[in-house]
């Protein structure tokens, strides 16, 4: 295990454990990979800086394939899509993807002319940043000129959709790509911050969403060619129009309930393809997993029997939660136990969760109500039913 960061205190002992190099480069990774003499290398694709590392990885792995090195790792014209957000803005608009209108600019003026044209507010995002940083959401002239001369240019400057947040997680193998249920995030806001709003997974979509969903990821696939975990951040606007607002090459953090909510855990499904295994079932919603943001130093009474209650906090290499003030906890919920878990959730304390306890309860109903569609035959986005590319 190569990492920037000491992962002993949080591996098993048997695991040898490496720093990688402060700069990575194409010749570097080439050369550390022939250092270790490694038959299979995996990327943790949720790591820091390793996001816009993902056109490298496709370089040196079709590189070290005749020696016989698997990197088992995204095509490179997929790792653009999901690593440049003015690449995957252009891609989208010639192939009819829905995208929120944007202007690519390369300069501060260009900006100032955008905005003229898509109103405000807009988020301006960096064609090429980490999943934490390098997106504005501006609401006047004022932050406007601020950020103009603080991001890097090329910026996407993109109108701000009102609207409903979801997200998807899937899986590419080389002849089928599965989909874990559709999550919602909550109403879009300034903040740019889902992982301080209760989410549920599963989620329905409107009808006409779930085909424009379907259609764009069949799309993708057959175009692009993913190999691994990706995932997609989407909007559906307040008149059921779907909006794709983010592509990464790798799986987010809506995985814990995409586990809760299945079962079959995304990151251990990724390990068994690696291993050239298929996974053992498809993932189909089975409960609602309803994420809570709880303060670091409050504790949640225990679950409703017949639910499941699972924290997850964080780690040397994701220190998000040790640092932020709260970690995110999933409620698994059958649903037979849903007024129970509805009761529990609105007998919660004060200065326990970020949000209101009705918040929570209201998410709580609507996965329920996603949940009561499973039986139905699935598309992307109905009832939690797995898609089938």
């Amino acid at each position: 295990m190569l990492a920037s960061v000491g992962l002993e205190s949080f591996l098993e002992p048997s695991v040898e454990c490496g720093v990688l190099p402060a700069a990575l480069s194409e010749g570097v990774l080439t050369r550390l990979l022939g250092d270790y003499g490694a038959d299979v290398a995996v990327p943790n694709l949720g790591c820091l800086g390793q996001e816009q590392f993902l056109p490298v990885y496709a370089r040196v792995a079709a590189g070290v394939r005749a020696a016989g090195l698997r990197l088992p790792v995204h095509a490179e014209g997929f790792a653009m899509l999901a690593s440049d957000k003015v690449a995957l803005h252009r891609i989208a608009r010639q192939r009819g993807w829905p995208v929120p209108r944007a202007v690519v600019c390369a300069a501060a003026g260009a900006m100032r002319e955008a905005v003229g044209e898509l109103g405000l507010p807009v988020l301006v995002k960096e064609a090429r940043s980490e999943f934490h940083a390098g997106r504005h959401y501006v609401r006047d002239i004022d932050h406007l000129d601020r950020v103009c001369g603080e991001v890097t240019y090329p910026v996407l400057v993109q109108q701000a959709v009102e609207g409903e947040e979801f997200a998807v997680e899937l899986l590419s193998g080389a002849s089928s790509t599965v989909a874990w249920p559709v999550a919602s995030l909550g109403r879009l806001d300034g903040d740019c911050a889902p992982g301080k709003r209760v989410r549920v997974a599963p989620a329905e979509l409107p009808g006409r969403a779930r085909a424009e969903l379907a259609a764009t990821v069949a799309d993708m696939v057959e175009a692009f060619s993913p190999w691994g975990p990706w995932q997609m951040d989407l909007a559906v606007t307040d008149d059921g129009r779907l909006q794709v607002i983010e592509l990464n090459g790798r799986l987010s953090g809506v995985s814990n309930m995409s586990w809760v909510s299945t079962g079959l855990d995304p990151h251990a499904a990724h390990m068994e393809a690696v291993l050239g295994r298929a996974p053992r079932r498809r993932p189909r919603a089975a409960r609602v997993a309803l994420e809570l943001p709880v303060y670091n130093d409050a504790v949640l009474p225990p679950a409703p029997a017949g639910t499941e209650l699972m924290p997850f906090p964080g780690n040397p290499a994701n220190p998000g939660p040790l640092i932020g003030g709260y970690q995110r906890s999933v409620l698994g919920v059958p649903y037979e136990r849903a007024a129970a878990a509805r009761a529990w959730l609105t007998g919660l304390p004060t200065g326990v969760l970020l949000n209101s306890p009705e918040e929570a309860a209201d998410q709580l109903e609507r996965g329920i109500r996603a949940l009561g569609q499973r039986g139905q035959p699935g598309q992307l986005g109905q009832g939690g039913a797995p898609f089938i590319v």
